[in-house]
C-alpha cells in the first residue's frame, strides 16, 4: 500500500488541478491513501508578514473535500489535512486551526523566516550567507518542534532546493550544524510528532533527493524516531504519487519497518 500525504489542490495558490483531477492521478499513480493539504500560510507569500485571514479559505476546502468524497474515485480511501504554514509566528491562531476536528492530519512547515521572504525568493550572496541562514531556519524549527497544532514537520532542509538553484551547497545536513540537528529530532520524537519524507526532491535533478536528504533520515530512525509520512508534495497531476514508491524503498534502506498515515489526527503504522 502506498499513501500521499502531502499534496494540494486548486485550493492552494500555487495548486494547478482540481481536488477530483488530483485524485483521479494519484489512484492512477498507484496511491491507496490519499491526504489532501493544502497551504495555509499564516504568512502571506510574497510579503512574508503575517495574515490574519489566511484560513478565510477553509468553508469553500471544506466544500470541495465533501463533494470530492461523494464521488470519490473506487480503490482509494481519501484524508482531509492541511500544510500549516509559519506556525511559530501566531501559535494561538495556529492553535485554533488545528483544533478543527474534520482534520486527519496536520503538517508543520516553514517556508520563510520571521520577517523574511519565502526562501524561494531571497537572494543567496555566499555560502556564509546560506549557512546564516540555516541557523535561523534551524532555530525556527526548534521553536515548530515544541508546539502542538502539527503532526509532522513537512520537507526539513527546504531551503536548499533554491540555495543549489543559486549554485551554493550549504545545507542543514552538513557537520557543523549536527548538534542542533540532533537536538530538534530529539524534540519532535520527545513531543510524539514525526518527519515527512518529500519526495519532491526526486524530481529536481540538481538534488535528486528526498528532504530531509538520507542523512537525516538516517539520523532519525537512529535517535528512535519511527513516525514518518510520505508525501510526494505535487501541486499538478503529473506529480501526484510521483516519487512515493522510491521514498518507501529508501525508508526500508534505511531500516524503517513502518511508514505513517493518519486518520484524526492519530497515526497509524503500516508495514513497509
Amino acid at each position: 500500500m502506498l499513501s500521499d500525504f502531502h499534496i494540494h489542490s486548486t485550493c492552494s495558490p500555487d495548486g494547478r488541478n482540481t481536488m477530483p483531477e488530483m485524485a483521479a492521478a494519484a489512484k492512477e499513480a498507484g496511491i491507496s491513501v490519499l491526504c489532501f493539504t493544502d497551504h495555509c500560510d499564516l504568512d502571506s507569500f510574497p510579503a512574508g508578514v503575517f495574515d490574519p485571514r489566511c484560513f478565510d479559505f477553509w468553508p469553500e476546502y471544506r466544500g470541495r473535500y465533501a463533494d470530492l468524497c461523494a464521488h470519490r474515485p473506487e480503490g482509494i480511501d481519501l484524508r482531509l489535512g492541511l500544510e500549516l504554514g509559519e506556525i511559530n509566528h501566531a501559535p494561538e491562531l495556529a492553535r485554533d486551526i488545528a483544533g478543527h476536528t474534520e482534520f486527519d492530519f496536520i503538517l508543520g512547515s516553514i517556508h520563510n523566516l520571521r520577517d523574511t521572504q519565502d526562501f524561494f525568493l531571497l537572494r543567496y550572496e555566499s555560502e556564509a550567507h546560506c549557512a546564516a541562514l540555516l541557523e535561523r531556519y534551524l532555530d525556527e524549527l526548534w521553536e515548530l518542534a515544541g508546539l502542538d497544532s502539527f503532526d509532522c514537520i513537512s520537507h526539513i532542509g527546504y531551503p536548499r532546493r533554491y540555495m543549489l538553484r543559486a549554485g551554493f551547497q550549504t545545507a542543514v545536513e552538513d557537520a557543523p550544524f549536527g548538534p542542533r540537528l540532533d537536538a530538534l529530532l530529539k524534540r519532535v520524537i520527545e513531543n510524539g510528532k514525526g518527519i515527512e519524507i518529500n519526495c519532491s526532491g526526486f524530481r529536481r535533478p540538481a538534488l535528486n533527493a528526498p528532504l530531509p536528504g538520507i542523512p537525516i533520515l538516517r539520523r532519525y530512525r537512529e535517535l528512535g524516531g519511527e513516525i514518518i509520512t510520505t508525501g510526494s508534495d505535487a501541486h499538478r497531476v503529473s506529480d501526484a504519487g510521483r516519487g512515493i514508491e522510491r521514498g518507501a524503498e529508501l525508508l526500508r534502506e534505511l531500516g524503517y519497518r513502518y511508514y505513517t498515515v493518519y486518520k484524526g489526527r492519530k497515526p497509524e503504522f503500516i508495514k513497509l
